[in-house]
């Protein structure tokens, strides 16, 4: 990817973290990365090759941002659910979060390149997940399934204004 074209993303990744992806049209995203929307059709080539590679950053600055707050591996799974919700549920990750819920629920209504990037992103994630895992986890592949549940309905109640089940299920989830 050229430097103007990366440019262009990470201005437009702020501009749809501000406002949303479900109404990204090619004027605001244009003014966002200060080119016009000609230009960004010259250099994507299409609308939705666009809002795939937007996408497509977003989820590797979710990705960066666990890298740099999560550097080894939990001590337990517990602890990986623990350490994976706090981020994921910061205030600093809401903005992304609500963008992860309007990327579901495009995928939902049937839109391909929403629900190719959502898979994309859940394998990411799958794979983060296992790969941060206790070395001696029986099944990381299925602990990080259950994780990732988990966290993803937390954000869901987190929305929904509803924390305090979330915080409950979460604390109740890998008891001994």
């Amino acid at each position: 990817m050229t430097q103007a074209k990366q440019a262009m993303i990470q201005a437009m990744v702020g501009h749809v973290l501000q406002h949303g992806v479900a109404d990204a049209s090619l004027r605001p995203l244009a003014r966002a990365a200060g080119t016009s929307d000609r230009m960004l059709i010259y250099h994507f080539g299409s609308k939705q090759a666009l809002i795939a590679e937007l996408l497509t950053a977003l989820a590797a600055l979710y990705g960066e941002t666990l890298d740099a707050q999560i550097t080894a591996r939990a001590a337990s799974r517990k602890a990986c659910l623990d350490q994976l919700a706090a981020i994921s549920r910061s205030a600093q990750m809401r903005p992304a979060m609500r963008v992860w819920m309007e990327i579901l629920a495009a995928a939902a209504a049937g839109e391909s390149a929403y629900r190719a990037v959502g898979d994309t992103i859940i394998g990411q994630l799958l794979d983060w997940i296992a790969a941060h895992l206790p070395a001696d986890d029986p099944d990381p592949a299925a602990a990080a399934q259950s994780i990732l549940v988990m966290i993803e309905g937390a954000i869901v109640l987190d929305l929904a204004g509803r924390s305090d089940v979330a915080d409950a299920a979460l604390a109740a989830a890998f008891a001994p």
